[in-house]
């Protein structure tokens, strides 16, 4: 039921590792269903510290969008996911995850 809402196409680089140089590398692009939303707001990093979020990302409770990766509603200008919460449904499965970059 969910998925109707999730009707853009959201492109994903998951994190692979660290380059030589200490760079963050990516996997190829990957496209999923999702929804963007760009309004400001404040939410925790993996530290645990307060920052800035641009952008919203709302997804499938099955999408494996973690922190570190990054999204792009366009294919091209891709932002870092600070940091992803899930919505659980009664039975405890995730329903929906929200990607904040």
């Amino acid at each position: 039921m969910i998925g109707s809402y999730l009707a853009q196409t959201i492109h994903h680089k998951a994190s692979s590792g660290v380059d030589g140089y200490g760079q963050s590398t990516f996997d190829a692009a990957v496209q999923i269903a999702g929804r963007w939303v760009e309004k400001r707001r404040i939410v925790r990093n993996r530290e645990g510290r307060e920052v800035v979020s641009e952008i919203s990302v709302t997804l499938d409770g099955d999408s494996a969008v973690a922190a570190g990766d990054q999204l792009s509603i366009d294919g091209e200008f891709y932002a870092e996911v600070i940091t992803v919460s899930s919505a659980p449904a009664l039975g405890g499965d995730p329903i929906t995850k929200r990607a904040f970059c």
